[in-house]
């Protein structure tokens, strides 16, 4: 494997030329820049990417946390972040907890040890006395979907509870009385956020909310929304509508409705949310709420950089985003 000198040999300049010209630390003039970049490709010389980050202090590397992969939602923000940050030069390093807090500490303590030079966070579980250490310890956090005012933290979002009361007042507006709500997991601030929205939706129209026979806390995945609607279904008066606070626990809506020989939307109006890329090729179409992935993703990385490089705002950032009612079939005939 080639070395510097080797290629400080070839060009026929010192190694320190070749150093200034690999780091861009000192002007070197375009003729030994040439012979120098020439030498590199010759050699296919490599730089030591260990060696580079403890020079710089940096390793280039930034941590991603976050609660599940298996899960579309999630594996969209994936890769908006690491196109992201592979556009400035940074690798991502990714941990899937699982849903478990357990595993999201030990994730966390293995993103510490890898010196990862900040992290970008999506945990429905770990509150400040799990992240607070992170920030006084030197390591840029940002939180995605969630914030953490009480230790001062930047965060990226969207309007939960107002997403939430636009999918609902549609609903609403069409004429449904009687609305199951599939609601996520019951730890998750983002869940109670949305069922904020609901209740002022329901509000509003001067309508009672079913807070018994229509609410059932699910877990994001398939088979719960699937087993609320069963539970829906064996209720005296079956709901006319039913919002899923994802688009896969729709999917599930979708898939129970079918089994019992009932027609979306005819005789039930499905909502979910997320727009994941599948939920407009489902039969029918689903009506969901749009969250606007790319750019939060990159809005992302670009304030996390911004912390890292020691150039953020003297106070902490919230950027929360506006998400947007996409109607398809499943509420409209």
């Amino acid at each position: 494997m080639a070395s510097i000198r080797d290629v400080a040999e070839l060009a026929e300049v010192s190694t320190a030329t070749v150093s200034h010209v690999l780091n861009g630390t000192r002007y070197v003039s375009p003729k030994l820049t040439e012979r120098v970049q020439t030498a590199l490709v010759v050699l296919d010389y490599r730089p030591d990417a260990v060696a580079q980050s403890l020079r710089r202090r940096k390793t280039m590397t930034l941590g991603l946390l976050l609660p599940s992969v298996e899960i579309p939602f999630f594996a969209s923000v994936v890769y908006s972040i690491e196109r992201s940050a592979s556009d400035e030069g940074y690798n991502v390093i990714l941990c899937d907890s699982d849903w478990q807090m357990a595993a999201e500490e030990a994730h966390l303590r293995d993103l510490l040890a890898r010196r990862v030079d900040g992290l970008i966070c999506i945990s429905a579980s770990m509150g400040p006395a799990e992240i607070g250490p992170v920030i006084e310890g030197g390591t840029p956090v940002v939180m995605f979907e969630r914030q953490m005012p009480d230790i001062g933290l930047d965060a990226v979002g969207i309007d939960n509870e107002g997403g939430a009361y636009e999918a609902t007042k549609h609903l609403l507006e069409l004429g449904h009385r009687r609305v199951g709500i599939v609601q996520g997991m019951a730890f998750s601030t983002v869940s109670d956020e949305r069922l904020r929205g609901c209740r002022r939706a329901f509000a509003e129209q001067g309508i009672a909310f079913d807070d018994g026979g229509l609410l059932f806390c699910g877990n994001y995945l398939p088979e719960t929304g699937w087993q609320a609607t069963e539970r829906f279904l064996t209720l005296p008066e079956r709901p006319s509508a039913i919002f899923a606070f994802n688009d896969l626990m729709a999917m599930g809506v979708l898939n129970r409705l079918e089994e019992a020989g009932l027609r979306v939307p005819e005789d039930v109006a499905v909502v979910g949310f997320d727009d994941i890329p599948l939920s407009r090729y489902m039969g029918p179409g689903l009506t969901t709420v749009r969250q606007p992935l790319a750019e939060m993703g990159r809005t992302a990385v670009k304030m996390l950089l911004q912390r890292i490089a020691g150039n953020g705002p003297a106070r902490a950032q919230y950027v929360r985003f506006k998400p947007e009612l996409v109607v398809r079939r499943s509420t409209l005939a």
